[in-house]
């Protein structure tokens, strides 16, 4: 172990971007695997329709996320000062308590409205808990700026592991003793967050608490809620769009089909997201700092460019060879009802490569000071998901509307991807070269599955197959260490 932590330590230098991503990795990659581990348990307990009430309540969560602190955490990570970003800090905390109040009035006077709506009745008595959510995640958010911005990337790693660990337990724990409804789905979820939120801010309490309090002011506070007044003009309603696009298919479906659809989508998109979300929230939080001090440097276009290459081989690899054998994959892992999330998830692929592609270098919006051009993606995005569910909708058709999301979803995180590195500065063939390149170079290793699933359909051996000829491509085409290296 000592020489691996040597070898660890000349290889990714401390502070560097690899040895930051890896610290967080590393605690995110267990939390994930924890999750991913009791994912098949968790089926087996719990119904698609569970599932499905599970989700409309995350995605109401993930909604009201983005209006938590108006987002001014975001601003937190931009001052040279650390004078400003406590106040900020402060600012947020007290953002975060107000809002969560006027959740609380919100769901007095509509939550059976809206649970009614959303075609899931039993939701309403969960509404109740939703301004505790509220506050937690908001909280967390606050926590996890001001971490990104101090490069305590441990806490954060720390703080991942904490909440997937309680959930997981507590999820299968209810679910094993109470074996009915969705309750233990929705009170781990709420118990993982309020635990390891407490737990990070704790430790920030205990770290800087002093430097923090010592900091704030009634004067400062105003003077930073005015400068940073464009956090909540422009990015809260750029990311509020963007998040109601992302929320809306488990929204949409309920209404438009029932909740065993919304289980089956969830489930899908889940597995898929889980690892990728690993990868491009990992490196998203080091990027955000880092492209900062590289924009001040002039030297971000090169290096958007090639965080946008690595981000697309990480994800094609995976998700391709998924794409072809997921509905045998989701059958075997999850049993047989789950199959149709399998073929969701096929689906949902292309959306996902491109979404990983273009979600951490989106930051750039930020670092460039491109908050409006952000609202109108996130509007383009929210008009575009609307139409394919719509359409999937009116033809009455589940796996229309899956596929319909799925490649407008891939058109639209691709363009956005496009235009970000062009006002980062690079050129557009270089930036479309480097796109095709991956397809081209890993769809030979996707040969032998499609013939053998096409010779011998429905068979489970095709998912070995994929897997030697994932490995096969993963060892031949690796990722180049001059991609890898983004602290050139």
């Amino acid at each position: 172990m000592d020489k691996i932590k040597e070898i660890l330590n000349e290889r990714l230098p401390a502070g560097s971007f690899a040895r930051n991503v890896v610290t967080l990795m590393t605690g995110t990659t267990f939390s994930q695997a924890l999750l991913v581990l009791a994912a098949p348990i968790l089926t087996r307990l719990y119904s698609p329709e569970d599932f499905g009430v599970y989700s409309l309540y995350t995605a109401i969560l993930g909604i009201l996320a983005v209006v938590a602190c108006w987002r001014y955490e975001l601003a937190i990570v931009l001052p040279e000062k650390d004078e400003e970003s406590s106040n900020l800090l402060a600012l947020s905390i007290l953002i975060c308590f107000f809002m969560a109040i006027v959740t609380l009035i919100m769901v007095a006077l509509f939550n059976f409205p809206v649970a009614n709506l959303l075609g899931a009745p039993e939701l309403s008595l969960w509404l109740w808990f939703m301004p505790l959510s509220v506050l937690t995640v908001g909280l967390f958010q606050v926590f996890n700026y001001w971490s990104t911005r101090r490069k305590q990337f441990k806490r954060l790693a720390v703080r991942q592991i904490t909440q997937n660990t309680v959930t997981a337990v507590t999820q299968v724990g209810i679910g094993t003793v109470y074996s009915y409804g969705p309750m233990g789905l929705i009170s781990g979820d709420i118990i993982g967050r309020m635990t390891a939120t407490a737990r990070l801010g704790m430790k920030i309490w205990k770290d800087e608490g002093r430097e923090i309090l010592k900091a704030v002011t009634v004067d400062n506070l105003k003077a930073r809620l005015l400068e940073y007044k464009h956090f909540p003009i422009f990015s809260t309603w750029a990311t509020l769009l963007n998040t109601i696009a992302n929320m809306l298919p488990i929204l949409m479906l309920g209404y438009f089909f029932n909740s065993a659809v919304v289980g089956f989508f969830e489930l899908g998109h889940r597995l898929l997201a889980l690892p990728l979300n690993l990868i491009g929230s990992s490196i998203g939080q080091v990027f955000f700092p880092k492209a900062t001090e590289m924009y001040r440097n002039a030297s971000v276009t090169d290096y958007s460019l090639r965080m946008y290459s690595v981000l697309l081989y990480i994800g094609i690899i995976p998700i391709l060879f998924l794409m072809v054998v997921g509905p045998e994959l989701f059958s075997l892992i999850f049993g047989s009802q789950w199959l149709i999330a399998g073929e969701y998830a096929r689906w949902l692929g292309p959306w996902l490569i491109f979404q990983l592609a273009s979600s951490p270098i989106s930051m750039l919006y930020y670092v460039l000071d491109k908050q409006s051009l952000y609202f109108i993606f996130s509007l383009i995005l929210l008009i575009m998901r609307l139409l394919a569910l719509f359409i999937g909708g009116l033809l009455n058709n589940p796996l229309y509307t899956i596929m319909l999301l799925g490649l407008s979803g891939a058109v639209v995180y691709f363009i956005n991807a496009v235009f970000l590195l062009k006002i980062a500065g690079n050129n557009l063939i270089k930036i479309l070269a480097t796109t095709v390149k991956p397809f081209v170079l890993v769809f030979p290793f996707l040969v032998p599955t499609i013939c053998f699933k096409w010779l011998v359909p429905e068979s489970l051996w095709s998912i070995l197959i994929c897997a030697i000829s994932g490995l096969a491509c993963v060892i031949v085409l690796g990722l180049p260490k001059k991609r890898m290296s983004c602290d050139e």
